[in-house]
C-alpha cells in the first residue's frame, strides 16, 4: 500500500479515527439513522449521480494526462484519491458562485496561486505524534465552531472581545503547527526532498488548474437550465422556450450574462413570438457594446445608466444591467442588509429612464423599530449625500439633503431637479417599521411621480 502513497501520517490517522467515529455514532443513533440514509440517498438521487459520475470521469481523464506528461505517478494515487473526495466534490458547487458571478472565474484561478497553498503543503508534510493529534483535531474544531457561532451573536455584549481572543487563539495556534513543520522539514531537507515530494506538491495545483473548466462548463449548463426552466412553466411562452435556447446558445455561447439577461427579457416583457426573441438579442449585444463604449449623455437629458449603477458602488449598491420593460427602461439592487444580522434594516437602489439617460434616482431604507433606527438612519444619511454628490456636485449636495429635510414630505426644485424625502410607517412602534426614500427626479423624467 505504500507504493501507492497509503502510507498514513498521524494527522491522517487521527481523522480517519474520528470520522470512523462519527460514522459509528451516526448509525447507532436510532433518530438519526434514517436521516443519515436519507441524506446518502439524496446525495445520488439520478440527477446528482450523473454529475458525480461526469466529475469522476473528467478527474480520471486528467490525471491519465498528467502520467502520460510524467507527472503523476502511482505513489501519488492516495493525494489523488483525496483531492478527488474533498476538494473535487465541494469544487462543484463553485459552479453555483460562478454562475451567479461570472467574473468569479479570475478568483478561482487566482486563489490557485496563493501562498497559503504553499503553507498548507509543507504544513502537511509531517505531524505531531499520534496522541497529540488526537488532541489537537477536536480542540480545533470545537474552536473554530466558536467563532462561526460568536459571528453571528456580535450585536451581544462582550462576543466581539471574546471572538477577538478566540482569533487570536486560532492565529496563535495555526504559528505553532507551521512553525514545527519548517522546522522539522529545514531539518531533515535532503529527507523530505524528492521528487515524489515535488509531484505532491504541484498535483493539486495542476488538477485544480485542468478542473477550473470543468467547472465553467457546469456553470454555464445550469445557468441554460434556470434561465429556461421558468419560461417551461409559463404557458404562454413554453411554446418558444426550445427555440430560445438554441438561440441562446448561438449567440452567447459561454456568456452567462447574456443568456440570464435574454430569459429576464423574455419573461418580464412578455416576448412570445420568435421575432421578439431575435430583436432581443440584437439589442442585448447592442447594449454589451454600450457598456464597452458608453456614449456621452448631457445633464441637460439626464444622467447616464452606466455612471449612475455605480453612483454607490462605494457602499456595495452596484445595480444589474439598465435594460428595457415593458413600460421603461430599468436597473435595480433591491437589497443590501446593512449588517450581518438575520433580520438586518436594508438598503435597495433605483434607477428609471429612457434608453438614452436615466430620469429618477431613487434611494430607498427598509427598517425594522426592533434595530437601531438610529445607525440605519446614519447609513442612509451618507448614502443619499453621496447620491446627491454624483446627481449634482459635491460643493452643494449636504445643502440640498437638509433642505429636502426640511421640506419633507414635499419635493425641493434644484436645477429644474426635483428631490424629495418621505417616510412611510407600519405596524406599531415596537414590532412594526419604516420605508424611507430618498427620489432625484430630473425634468425629462416621463412616467408616474
Amino acid at each position: 500500500m505504500a507504493s501507492f502513497g497509503f502510507d498514513l501520517s498521524n494527522r491522517e490517522i487521527a481523522v480517519l479515527f474520528y470520522l470512523f467515529l462519527l460514522l459509528a455514532a451516526v448509525l447507532l443513533w436510532k433518530t438519526g439513522r434514517p436521516l443519515a440514509f436519507n441524506v446518502v440517498r439524496a446525495f445520488f438521487m439520478p440527477k446528482l449521480a450523473q454529475l458525480w459520475l461526469l466529475m469522476s470521469l473528467y478527474v480520471a481523464a486528467c490525471v491519465w494526462l498528467l502520467a502520460w506528461l510524467n507527472f503523476w505517478d502511482w505513489p501519488n494515487l492516495k493525494s489523488t484519491l483525496l483531492w478527488w473526495l474533498t476538494v473535487g466534490f465541494t469544487s462543484v458547487f463553485e459552479a453555483q458562485q460562478l454562475k451567479d458571478k461570472p467574473h468569479a472565474l479570475r478568483k478561482l484561478v487566482r486563489d490557485a496561486f496563493t501562498l497559503s497553498a504553499v503553507l498548507m503543503f509543507i504544513a502537511e508534510l509531517v505531524s505531531f505524534p499520534l496522541w497529540v493529534e488526537l488532541l489537537m483535531l477536536p480542540a480545533l474544531a470545537f474552536l473554530t465552531l466558536l467563532i462561526v457561532v460568536g459571528e453571528h451573536q456580535t450585536d451581544k455584549p462582550g462576543v466581539p472581545r471574546v471572538l477577538k481572543l478566540l482569533r487570536g487563539l486560532q492565529m496563535l495556534t495555526g504559528l505553532i503547527v507551521l512553525g514545527f513543520s519548517y522546522w522539522l522539514v529545514a531539518a531533515s531537507i535532503t529527507e523530505f526532498w524528492s521528487l515524489n515530494t515535488l509531484r505532491e506538491f504541484g498535483l493539486p495545483l495542476l488538477l485544480w488548474l485542468m478542473f477550473i473548466p470543468f467547472i465553467f462548463l457546469l456553470a454555464v449548463f445550469m445557468a441554460y437550465e434556470e434561465a429556461f426552466i421558468y419560461l417551461q412553466m409559463r404557458p404562454e411562452q413554453a411554446t418558444i422556450v426550445r427555440y430560445a435556447r438554441w438561440r441562446a446558445l448561438f449567440a452567447f455561447g459561454c456568456n452567462i450574462d447574456g443568456v440570464k439577461r435574454l430569459a429576464r427579457d423574455i419573461r418580464v416583457r412578455e416576448i412570445a413570438e420568435k421575432q421578439g426573441i431575435k430583436e432581443a438579442i440584437r439589442e442585448i449585444k447592442r447594449l454589451f457594446e454600450a457598456e464597452k463604449n458608453p456614449p456621452t449623455v448631457t445633464r441637460a437629458e439626464g444622467w447616464s445608466p452606466y455612471a449612475a449603477r455605480l453612483f454607490l458602488e462605494e457602499y456595495g449598491l452596484v445595480t444589474d444591467d439598465y435594460h428595457r420593460t415593458q413600460w421603461e427602461w430599468f436597473s435595480h439592487i433591491p437589497s443590501v442588509k446593512l449588517n450581518d444580522k438575520v433580520l438586518a434594516d436594508r438598503i435597495s437602489y433605483y434607477l428609471t429612464g429612457n434608453e438614452r439617460a436615466v430620469t429618477r434616482l431613487r434611494l430607498a431604507l427598509d427598517g425594522s423599530n426592533q434595530n437601531d433606527t438610529q445607525e440605519s438612519q446614519q447609513a442612509f444619511d451618507e448614502r443619499a449625500l453621496t447620491l446627491l454628490a454624483k446627481a449634482f456636485d459635491a460643493d452643494r449636495a449636504a445643502t440640498i439633503y437638509m433642505r429636502a429635510q426640511s421640506s419633507e414630505p414635499g419635493a425641493l426644485v434644484v436645477d429644474s431637479v426635483r428631490v424629495s424625502l418621505d417616510r412611510s410607517d407600519w405596524g406599531d412602534a415596537r414590532l412594526g417599521g419604516y420605508v424611507r426614500n430618498l427620489t432625484i427626479q430630473h425634468p425629462e423624467h416621463q412616467g408616474d411621480e
